[in-house]
């Protein structure tokens, strides 16, 4: 089998992590593997690293049309069995180009769209497409509001990761030392993703729990420099919490076990989320998830491991609060998270349903 994956994202962020995750699966499992991507991207520069086919196809030079030119022309070299399509709005470009490859093609690719943020769009060309796959039950329930009539062939596959070692025991120590935020100890709590997650109402949550720990730390890891960080810094000190912030432009995803071996907690006050790997990548670390009881975060959380929140500021440092100063609670969550982790989450098990899912499609065709 022999498949594309389409992706022009400029960053690498958690979609494309997965994909990298998924390809080294795939490859594994005896799957011709190649990219379209877009030219001097950070995705490009990690596929690179990770010693992955791309093709630069998307570019500024010379805009769309030229960008379904490279794909049609990427097709027709590639002469795949199944193509991808993993970023909304790619869907278009990347229908456009297989036509007008088709004639160059041995065989009709088959066409999927994967679904990872749940905007809700409608796409009417969907219809022609042969297969769909959301992220989250959250997501697909978003684009089949908009889309009743999608492809017959339909999956939810959870986002998996390669699992960590299991948490040392001294991590369940609040004392223990740090070995990213160095010079912080407890309590540190943090939130890792793009600065457009809804970062700034850890403020007020931080008002509230200073009150009873004064020490508090909170970490905000993600965006691509300090820059990013102007306005949620301003008003950050607007408050006087400078020295309760640590603010972290995106780092290496090496770093991430490191950083949640820190974190006492893990926080998000994403509303909206399609699905975050970050809180599996929380969970087999051992560290506690506090999240707000919406988006597809739910559908790994609700598992164990964490306190989904209803409300606003005043509940969500309630339960930080709560976990923060009952140790044994804490501990207990960590053992769950793990085990919730290890249960669902694994690379092998997203791995092993995506395979299915593309063979499935394939054999339809040959069958």
């Amino acid at each position: 089998m022999k498949l594309v994956f389409i992706n022009n994202a400029r960053l690498c962020s958690g979609a494309e992590e997965h994909l990298i995750d998924l390809g080294h699966w795939l490859t594994t499992a005896g799957v011709r593997l190649s990219f379209a991507v877009r030219e001097k991207s950070v995705f490009a520069d990690r596929l690179g690293e990770e010693s992955f086919s791309f093709t630069p196809c998307f570019s500024r030079t010379g805009g769309k049309i030229a960008s379904i030119v490279r794909l049609a022309r990427m097709f027709v070299s590639e002469q795949p069995d199944i193509i991808s399509v993993n970023r909304e709005h790619n869907i278009y470009p990347t229908w456009l180009a297989s036509l007008l490859a088709r004639p160059f093609l041995k065989r009709r690719p088959k066409m999927v769209m994967v679904f990872h943020t749940p905007t809700g769009r409608r796409y009417p060309i969907l219809r022609s497409f042969d297969g769909t796959i959301a992220t989250s039950r959250f997501t697909a329930s978003s684009f089949m509001k908009a889309n009743p009539r999608l492809p017959k062939m339909s999956a939810v596959i959870h986002y998996g990761i390669q699992l960590p070692p299991a948490p040392k025991v001294v991590k369940s120590e609040p004392d223990r030392p740090r070995q990213f935020f160095k010079d912080r100890g407890f309590p540190l709590i943090g939130m890792v993703g793009e600065l457009w997650k809804n970062q700034e109402e850890l403020i007020p949550i931080t008002q509230l729990l200073i009150k009873e720990f004064p020490s508090l730390c909170v970490a905000i890891v993600g965006g691509e420099g300090q820059a990013n960080f102007s306005q949620l810094r301003d008003r950050i000190a607007s408050c006087g919490l400078e020295r309760n912030f640590e603010l972290v432009p995106r780092i290496p995803r090496s770093s991430i076990p490191d950083v949640f071996y820190d974190f006492d907690l893990s926080v998000s006050t994403h509303r909206n989320e399609g699905f975050g790997i970050v809180h599996i990548e929380s969970l087999a670390s051992g560290t506690p998830v506090v999240a707000y009881r919406a988006g597809g975060l739910v559908e790994i959380l609700e598992k164990g491991g964490s306190i989904l929140v209803d409300g606003g500021p005043a509940e969500f440092a309630q339960a930080v609060g709560q976990l923060l100063r009952n140790h044994e609670e804490r501990n207990r969550k960590s053992a769950d998270g793990r085990r919730v982790a290890e249960a669902g989450f694994s690379i092998e098990a997203m791995g092993r349903k995506h395979f299915e899912f593309y063979r499935a499609i394939v054999e339809e065709t040959r069958a």
